[in-house]
């Protein structure tokens, strides 16, 4: 019941729509106040065209085109003057002269362009050839080529026969289209040309059943309503009030007049022959939808059983990666393990200990870039970083990263060089120096890594708005099955033991996700036991240099230092405040008083009671509250105090977000005594 209620309601909000459109006025307030002042509008009406227009007993014109002239002037509430012709010809004279304004029924034409213009095509009905049965029928359309055709004078159809049939004998001894049919059923020849509808009407309400359809013409009766050319505003009326009418009210003018002259459909043989065709098309459909579900059925079977098998592939393929993750951190666990032991013995000389400490700094290091690695590589899997670009100098972040690796290349003596060919105006840009200083890395170590001899080149250009490099190397190279798997996240996993190195194998594929974050490309050529050659492209984005500030000031700020420096470290676990404390004090260049907050409101409670406290260190994750809300609320009291937060989160969002909440800079841990010297460089001395 609720649904049947529902429909009705439906029914009835589209009825109210359909009345409240009706009510509106059509014509906008220019076109309404031109009709109301027109005295009159003259529709030349050509009542020889049954079923569309004719003179009924009274002698007034009826017909499918008048009710739609009544539609019209109900839609565009105003009444025309019908002046009605015997002959078209008088209808095109006066049409050409200007002697009337708007012709009810007529069809397009190329001459008839140059002074009407015409409106909507009202109906279809295709032109046949008609002739006398005794005549017998024609094959071909060719055969029409050079016959005579009986067609009223100055009709369309006449111009357009001209164009199909150059070499026919067009002759118009008759008015109307019923004249001509009856000369042809006297006679028994020539041939008729006319819309099917209006021949089919003729032929059966006539009684003139010794003509038949012999051919079509290919072409159409398109009867259109045509308005002169010349009055403007009368077009745009016009135009308007028939956008008004809608298909349905079309559809219902022809259904109530058309009416067709034949048996029930179900009595023709044709409809048993279509019924019988249409039949075996469904159970020819049928089998040939069966064998397409089979051959689905098949391929999706296969599938399967190869996602199965590339499953139980990848299983095994990640657990030997985790074996080779508890492989590699073993390796540096152990060196800071051995070296600490050693370090607690006695008798070792100074140099010794460096040693020593050097060693389990290097492997502290290459134990954190592993943990890196694994962070980073979940955290672009799981879509979790995107690209946070930046102003730099492009030389100088091609220089860092070539620099980094020249004394290993020293060691393994090979030919290592950088060519930069970028111009002075190009070097300023905005790209993500972050993504960008760690694909080259990546790509550099790896390159160095696995040449034993000969050469590494690292070539930079701009190229279409890109930052262009191309890394050659003379070393092992990669087999052409191996390349297919290179950047997959535990591609490692599948080489031989004999081609292991150390490392777990994640830079390249760490290193084509940053470049398609960038929108850019990262291609890689190898031949095996020859070398490889990775290509980089990435968008950039050309900027002004910006101008270092003057020396001299620095230098005026520099004299104006105090005796000391008040520093607050935020932290919450007592060691790493210790290690921070100790690289702080072993800073002889400045001198400092260092005070602790063991979370984030002691921090604020410090800065509150505390005067002229000159860089803050604030850790991330603390009890009570966190160094985000900390850096904050200090913000906002001392907007001028550097804040520079310090975290075991590296990745550029944790950075991004620590900036947002207001600190000044950023810092990983493990904390670098380099890193701790720019921050006091940076914002102490400044």
């Amino acid at each position: 019941m609720r649904e049947i209620t529902g429909f009705f309601l439906v029914l009835l909000s589209v009825f109210f729509s359909v009345v409240s459109c009706q009510d509106t006025d059509i014509l906008n307030e220019e076109e309404r106040k031109w009709l109301n002042d027109k005295e009159r509008i003259q529709v030349a009406v050509y009542p020889s065209y049954s079923p569309y227009i004719f003179l009924d007993k009274n002698d007034h014109p009826k017909g499918i085109l008048m009710d739609y002239l009544a539609l019209l002037e109900k839609r565009a509430q105003f009444k025309f003057d019908i002046k009605t012709y015997d002959d078209f010809s008088n209808v095109m004279e006066d049409a050409r002269n200007n002697n009337l304004d708007l012709i009810l029924e007529i069809q397009e034409a190329p001459s008839r362009k140059a002074y009407l213009n015409f409106y909507f095509k009202l109906f279809e009905s295709p032109y046949v050839i008609v002739g006398n049965r005794a005549s017998g029928k024609a094959k071909t359309i060719k055969d029409f080529e050079t016959a005579s055709f009986y067609l009223p004078n100055d009709f369309a159809i006449v111009e357009n026969l001209k164009l199909q049939f150059p070499k026919a004998t067009i002759l118009t001894p008759c008015g109307t289209d019923l004249e001509c049919l009856k000369k042809i059923s006297e006679s028994g020849a020539a041939y008729f040309v006319g819309p099917k509808t209006v021949v089919t009407y003729y032929i059966e309400s006539k009684n003139l059943h010794n003509l038949e359809i012999l051919k079509y013409t290919g072409q159409y009766y398109e009867p259109s309503i045509a308005v002169v050319k010349n009055d403007i505003m009368l077009n745009e009326v016009i135009y308007s009030a028939m956008q008004s009418i809608t298909y349905q009210d079309k559809q219902e003018i022809i259904d109530s007049w058309l009416v067709t002259f034949k048996k029930p459909f179900y009595q023709s043989v044709s409809f048993w022959v279509k019924l019988c065709i249409g039949i075996l098309c469904l159970l020819s459909l049928i089998l040939v939808f069966n064998r397409y579900l089979k051959y689905v059925i098949n391929s999706k079977t296969n599938e399967l059983k190869k996602a199965k098998i590339n499953a139980e592939q990848s299983s095994e393929i990640k657990t030997s990666f985790m074996n080779n993750i508890t492989h590699e951190m073993r390796t540096p666990m152990n060196a800071i393990m051995g070296f600490s032991g050693l370090l607690n013995k006695e008798g070792l000389e100074e140099s010794q200990k460096e040693d020593y400490v050097a060693i389990i700094n290097q492997a502290c290091l290459r134990l954190m870039d592993m943990m890196d690695n694994v962070l980073e590589m979940s955290m672009l899997q799981n879509k979790q970083i995107s690209a946070q670009k930046n102003t730099v100098l492009l030389s100088d972040v091609l220089n860092k990263c070539f620099d980094k690796y020249i004394n290993l290349s020293r060691l393994k003596k090979l030919q290592y060089q950088l060519i930069v060919e970028i111009p002075e105006n190009q070097n300023c840009v905005i790209v993500d120096e972050n993504k960008l200083s760690k694909t080259i890395k990546y790509v550099i170590d790896n390159a160095i890594k696995f040449t034993s001899y000969g050469e590494v080149i690292f070539f930079a250009t701009i190229k279409n708005d890109c930052i262009d490099i191309t890394l050659t190397d003379t070393g092992i190279g990669i087999s052409e099955e191996r390349q297919k798997s290179i950047f997959d996240s535990y591609s490692k996993s599948n080489q031989d033991t004999t081609e292991l190195f150390e490392g777990l194998g994640l830079g390249l594929t760490i290193s084509k996700a940053y470049v398609e974050l960038m929108n850019g490309q990262l291609d890689l050529y190898s031949d095996l036991g020859k070398g490889t050659t990775v290509h980089i492209k990435v968008p950039i984005t050309v900027t002004k240099k910006q101008e270092l500030r003057d020396e001299k000031v620095k230098e005026s700020i520099k004299k104006a230092r105090p005796s000391f420096y008040k520093i607050l470290i935020a932290e919450d676990v007592a060691l790493n405040y210790l290690i921070l404390k100790s690289l702080l004090e072993k800073i002889k260049e400045y001198e400092f008083q260092i005070i602790r907050a063991e979370n984030g409101q002691v921090a604020i409670e410090i800065m509150e009671q505390e005067q002229n406290v000159d860089l803050v260190f604030m850790d991330i994750q603390m009890p009570v509250m966190n160094g985000y809300k900390a850096t904050r609320e200090i913000k906002k009291m001392f907007p001028y105090t550097p804040i520079v937060v310090q975290t075991a989160y590296t990745n550029s969002e944790d950075r991004q977000r620590a900036i947002a909440s207001g600190c000044d800079d950023f810092i990983s841990k493990p904390i670098k005594p380099s890193a701790v010297k720019e921050v006091l460089k940076k914002f102490i001395n400044n």
